[in-house]
Parts: C-alpha cells; sequence; structure tokens
C-alpha cells in the first residue's frame, strides 16, 4: 500500500497568534507544523523537516527560511522527525529509529519494536511514544485483540508500557491498516492517536487511560478498509482521514486528507 500523494504541502502557524502560548523552540514568527504531508520537529530554534525524497533533514529558521541541510548514511527514507533531548529523533519508512545530533552525527538507533511491521514514533523531547506507520502498511496481517495500540518506549527504544489495545476489523487481515495511525505526545504526557483510515482522533491519559474521542465528520458512513485480488496483486480499498498529528504549544493540529492545500488549522 502507498501513502496517497498529496503533493507539496506545508502547514505553519504563527508562534504567538495561532497557539495561545509560545512554543519552546520560537519567541516570534511561524513554526512549520508539516512538510510533505509529514510531522515536523522543533529543536535548537529550527522547524526540522523530514525530505523523504532526498534522504536528508531541512532545517527551516522562524521565517521559513531554509538554513540547515542534514544528510547521513544513516538517512534514508525520513518520513517523521521529533525532539528528543538536544537531539532529533527520525522514523524511517520502514520503521527504524534514528537518533542524529543537530549537526547530523548518528547517536544510536533501533528497529521496529516487535511484533509490529514498521512503527512511527513521536516524542515531547523526553518521552517516545510509538503506533504503528501509516507510511509503510502490510497487507493480509492479523493482530493480536490484545496488543497494545500504542507503545511507550524508552530513550533507547525499549517498549516499557503499551496503551489502550488495537481494534480487531470485520476482516481480520486487514488489522495492520485498521490499527495505522498519526500519532503525537504533548508535555504532560498526553497521547493523541489517530487512525489512518478512520475518522477518529483519541486523547490518552500518561497511565492509558482514555480522555476524550473526537470525530470531524469527514465520511458519510463509516466502514472498515476491504481488500481485492487480482491475481498476485493485492489491492486495499479504505478512505484517509488523517495524514498527520502535531502538538505545538498548548494545541493539538490535524493533518487530514482534504487538507490538500494544508492552510486551514484544525
Amino acid at each position: 500500500m502507498r501513502r496517497p500523494s498529496g503533493g507539496r504541502t506545508l502547514l505553519l502557524i504563527a508562534g504567538a497568534v495561532a497557539c495561545g502560548q509560545r512554543g519552546p523552540s520560537f519567541r516570534s514568527g511561524a513554526a512549520l507544523l508539516f512538510y510533505q504531508g509529514l510531522p515536523t520537529g522543533h529543536q535548537a530554534g529550527l522547524s526540522w523537516a523530514p525530505d523523504s525524497g532526498h534522504s536528508r533533514l531541512l532545517g527551516f529558521d522562524e521565517h521559513l527560511k531554509l538554513t540547515r541541510v542534514i544528510s547521513s548514511p544513516r538517512l534514508s527514507q525520513p518520513v517523521a522527525v521529533s525532539p528528543l533531548g538536544p537531539d532529533l529523533l527520525v522514523t524511517e519508512r520502514l520503521g527504524d529509529g534514528v537518533v542524529l545530533d543537530t549537526v547530523g552525527r548518528p547517536v544510536r538507533e533501533w528497529s521496529s519494536p516487535p511484533p509490529d511491521v514498521a512503527s512511527l514514533y513521536a516524542s515531547n523531547g523526553r518521552e517516545v511514544v510509538a503506533a504503528r506507520s501509516p507510511y509503510f502498511v502490510p497487507l493480509l496481517h492479523v493482530e493480536a485483540d490484545t496488543a497494545p495500540l500504542v507503545r511507550v518506549l524508552d530513550t533507547l527504544g525499549h517498549t516499557v508500557a503499551g496503551l489502550a489495545t488495537v481494534r480487531v476489523p470485520s476482516n481480520p487481515f486487514l488489522a495492520g491498516l485498521v490499527n495505522a495511525g498519526a500519532v503525537a505526545v504533548d508535555s504532560a504526557g498526553t497521547v493523541f492517536f489517530a487512525p489512518f483510515a478512520r475518522d477518529e482522533i483519541r486523547a490518552y491519559e500518561p497511565g492509558g487511560a482514555l480522555r476524550w474521542t473526537a470525530r470531524r465528520g469527514i465520511f458519510p458512513k463509516e466502514q472498515d478498509p476491504v481488500y481485492e485480488t487480482h491475481g498476485s496483486d493485492v489491492r486495499a480499498h479504505f478512505g484517509v482521514a488523517t495524514l498527520a498529528l502535531a502538538v505545538h504549544g498548548s494545541r493539538l493540529y490535524v493533518l487530514g486528507s482534504r487538507d490538500s492545500t494544508a492552510t486551514r488549522r484544525r
């Protein structure tokens, strides 16, 4: 399954106006939240964006001027960036976590926590969470109904806790797709999860209790994905609800599939 092509999209906010409070890295100007439909991270006064097609990270200042480029043999297809301590936590498309400093030197890396095929990571600078990545989704993949929906990791990539449990769809072979989604975590440790193919956003307390659930009315009728086969070719049919999440200041921002110009703030 391929990630839907949304073109070259940027979503930015004015730090002092749109957020209600200023983000940790910007005193004025703008912060870049999404780049080409992918989540960015803010560190050392810059917005760091994954440039997946060129195996590098891009650093934008508060005026959205490109001021830094990080290329590294450890980067293949970066799809998300988060701050982790003084460093940058990069999600690779196939689920590896790569930690680089802001000069581009590798600090450490880890593989996707089993049994997830590919994970998407998010961090608030201290805590790391992992969900099933929407950027590399296996088809015909069965999940145990007791598997955690979101994993809490230590800063070395080891699983230390799980939040909630996966949803088993009517066709259990599509569990990987049904439970893939965007993830974010705020400074208080609240974890936000939005299924890729379902109109839903959930917020979990640090201890795992569900705080709230929100829906946006994207689909007239909600239904599970279905798949069909044509010889050896297997295709899934589904609606895309959410491409990415971002936390900035005191607000959660959602990049939906219909935000094609990425100019509307959710």
